[in-house]
């Protein structure tokens, strides 16, 4: 008993102690997202937003009225039209293989430059999509779960040059993973497959799956490598910045890039 009541004194001791402690953090100012884009015989398109800090949502304010200007190295060049806000298009100027474009946006006093440069395109030589039970499980069996979807991708690595890829997965139109990249040090110049796991428990007939594949520049697939190791959502403060080919803001990219689209219907 004598026990019992000197440990409950010393627990009323600790807790008349207790000190609730605010801690102060400064939390940096917005900064300027950039995600813009050409491809092969497509528009131009840049998507500008503001920052946000980890304890946020996810609601990203749009950056509108800024001066947004596409220039290649023919000369051509085109101011990008605001369709909605903060999302700016071309309506003339496409993408074309080897050209380089260069990228030019002023807001709110700073201005925005990048390059970037479309490789040559690099087919896709078979696309399959197996149902499985698990990943590399095989088929379902009877009334087993069968809820991974394995995307299998086949193209051949030109031998007399370095290519950088990435390929963006949807199922129904939403995007399922956009940090896929790969680069050819271990298999230049040979035929090389891409095997990407969608996970769906609730798939039903008529769904489908959409791949596309991008031929990259180097500096585009050095920022999505980097995107590897950088914490936080799209667009938020995080403890290490990624690469950029930006100059005059931290976040974001310009790529110009080959695209092809494959899709697969379930049955």
């Amino acid at each position: 008993m004598r026990q019992i009541l000197l440990y409950l004194f010393i627990i009323l001791i600790l807790a008349s102690c207790t000190q609730v402690i605010d801690i102060s953090t400064n939390a940096p100012m917005p900064q300027l997202v950039v995600e813009s884009s050409i491809a092969l015989n497509e528009y131009a398109k840049v998507m500008l937003t503001k920052s946000i800090t980890l304890s946020e949502s996810n609601n990203f304010k749009k950056v509108t009225n800024a001066v947004v200007k596409m220039t290649d190295n023919s000369g051509n060049t085109e101011m990008l039209t605001e369709i909605s806000n903060g999302i700016y298009v071309s309506k003339t100027m496409k993408g074309e293989v080897g050209k380089t474009y260069s990228l030019r946006i002023e807001s709110e006093g700073k201005t925005v430059t990048a390059l970037s440069k479309i490789p040559p395109i690099i087919p896709i030589d078979s696309f399959t999509v197996i149902n499985s039970i698990f990943p590399g499980g095989g088929p379902p069996r009877g009334n087993q779960p069968a809820p991974f979807y394995e995307v299998n991708i086949k193209y051949t690595d030109p031998a007399d040059q370095q290519n950088f890829y990435r390929i963006i997965t949807y199922y129904n139109g939403e995007i399922q993973s956009r940090n896929n990249i790969f680069d050819d040090r271990f298999n230049n110049g040979k035929q090389t497959e891409a095997n990407l796991i969608i996970f769906k428990d609730s798939a039903k007939m008529g769904d489908t799956i959409r791949i596309e594949m991008l031929c990259i520049d180097k500096p585009v697939f050095n920022y999505f490598q980097s995107m590897g190791s950088a914490g936080g959502p799209r667009g938020s403060s995080s403890p290490a910045n990624p690469y950029t080919n930006l100059n005059g803001a931290i976040l974001g990219y310009f790529s110009a890039h080959t695209v092809e689209r494959r899709e697969w219907v379930l049955k």
